[in-house]
């Protein structure tokens, strides 16, 4: 490879030479800054050495010069070292000439293009444009971060102001509102088909309209509406028609046919000849066990002249004994608190002599297995046991759902609802039992003992559903 260096006082006559002597597609290698010292000036004056090769050189091509085409010659001073510096003699500025400094003018175009990017390179100070360009960022930032700080303080102060709009407004009850609400939608729905000529639709919708105010489900309210729409064939329209209070009362009892087919009720508890009853009564927390267990006592002895054993195996809920203990002897019946199955078994064995053993269990979480572990030692009694479970009315119909889920395992005979007075709607009642398949037995009104139960009846779920 041939590689020739060449020397200037200026970096743009080094690379006029370059092109000269090698062509205009000659590579530059690498240029370099020296200093030199002149005799004559007696100071350091500075030239520039490119280091160049043919850019036949470089694609292994070689290129003879054209004939004819000479290269001027241009003859440099004699330069020795002295104290590790160049030294020439001479005048630099007498070996410059008008071939080593050409102006912008006598060179061709590509040669000035490159001389003046070449020379904008030379004059740019990067430092200084750096710090031009921070501070233009560091003022553009800071305006950005005032803008910012204003838009929160004014966005701070509407959050303030809507809040004490909201503190402002009155408490609400929202049960209460959505029971007016439910009540509002039924009287619209029936002034809405009150004037429609299709006596059977009207009917239907209005009794939809009732069940679903009362809570009653949307499976079991759209088996009902499609069984009364098979009730309307032309005969009974027919008939129909010139009623319109006939109307009424035929699709209303035999929606009630409908809903007494599928609710079941056991009735008043029941003893088999020469046969010991024992119940017990299960159940999640608050729903009033212990109270609703005392009135059954009550009617048991008082109402149907029965003998009555009461039993507390409730040793979480503090005075949860006491209180039954305090009814027991009211009702004049014995009583036993016990804590565990052992216990249980042991008493059952020695006494016998009775019709009725009521048992009150703590309050259980469907959701804590530990605590269902405890209620599965009572599936080993020797007696028989019934297990009656007790929710309130007041209860989420997930949550009903969810506690008899939990349950199951002890097989309830059958439900017991409690707090009908606390409670607008009776369709949680209905679901719990068609959907589980599980018969009710009794409801309860109030705390007083033993006035507030009441047998379960199916007359008695219809009447609440339907608004009778």
């Amino acid at each position: 490879m041939e590689i020739r260096k060449f020397e200037s006082f200026s970096l743009q006559d080094a690379i006029k030479l370059v092109k000269l002597e090698m062509g205009r597609d000659a590579v530059i290698l690498s240029t370099k800054e020296k200093e030199i010292y002149s005799e004559e000036l007696e100071k350091n004056c500075r030239i520039y050495e490119v280091t160049a090769t043919p850019s036949a050189t470089m694609t292994g091509k070689v290129i003879s010069p054209k004939a004819g085409v000479g290269l001027p010659k241009v003859d440099f001073p004699k330069v020795k070292s002295k104290n590790e510096t160049t030294v020439v003699k001479g005048d630099p500025s007498k070996y410059r000439s008008p071939l080593l400094s050409p102006t912008l003018s006598q060179l061709n175009p590509e040669t000035r293009n490159m001389a003046r990017s070449l020379a904008n390179a030379l004059n740019k100070d990067p430092v200084k444009d750096r710090l031009l360009s921070s501070e233009s960022n560091k003022k553009s930032q800071l305006n950005e971060n005032s803008e910012t700080v204003e838009e929160m303080g004014v966005l701070k102060s509407e959050i303030l102001k809507v809040r004490k709009e909201l503190e402002a407004l009155p408490q609400i009850d929202i049960n209460e509102q959505v029971q007016e609400i439910k009540v509002l939608l039924h009287d619209i729905m029936r002034e809405k088909y009150k004037q429609s000529s299709d006596i059977a639709n009207s009917n239907i919708t209005d009794i939809g309209i009732r069940l679903r105010s009362a809570g009653v489900s949307e499976s079991f309210i759209n088996q009902l509406t499609t069984w009364l729409i098979t009730l309307d064939d032309p005969k009974t329209k027919e008939e129909l028609l010139s009623s319109p209070e006939k109307a009424k009362d035929f699709y209303l009892s035999s929606a009630i046919k409908f809903i007494f087919k599928y609710l079941k009720v056991t009735g008043p508890f029941r003893t088999d000849q020469n046969r010991k009853k024992v119940i017990c009564l299960v159940g999640p927390t608050g729903v009033g066990k212990t109270t609703t267990l005392a009135k059954i006592a009550a009617k048991l002895k008082v109402n149907d002249g029965k003998s009555v054993e009461l039993i507390s195996m409730d040793s979480f809920r503090i005075a949860a004994a006491d209180q039954l203990r305090v009814y027991a002897k009211i009702l004049e019946c014995p009583f036993a608190e016990l804590s565990d199955k052992n216990e249980l078994i042991k008493y059952i064995s020695k006494n016998n002599n009775h019709d009725y053993i009521l048992i009150d269990t703590a309050g259980r979480s469907a959701r804590v297995s530990e605590q269902m572990e405890a209620l599965k030692g009572l599936l080993q009694v020797p007696l028989p046991i019934e297990f009656h479970l007790v929710m309130s009315c007041t209860m989420k119909q997930r949550d009903i759902d969810e506690t008899i889920r939990g349950f199951k395992f002890l097989t309830p005979t059958s439900l017991i609802f409690t707090k009908l007075d606390e409670s607008w709607a009776f369709g949680e009642i209905l679901n719990s039992s068609i959907q589980n398949k599980i018969p009710l037995s009794y409801f309860t009104t109030g705390q007083r003992v033993p006035e507030d139960i009441e047998i379960a009846s199916k007359e008695r779920v219809v009447e609440r559903l339907l608004k009778l």
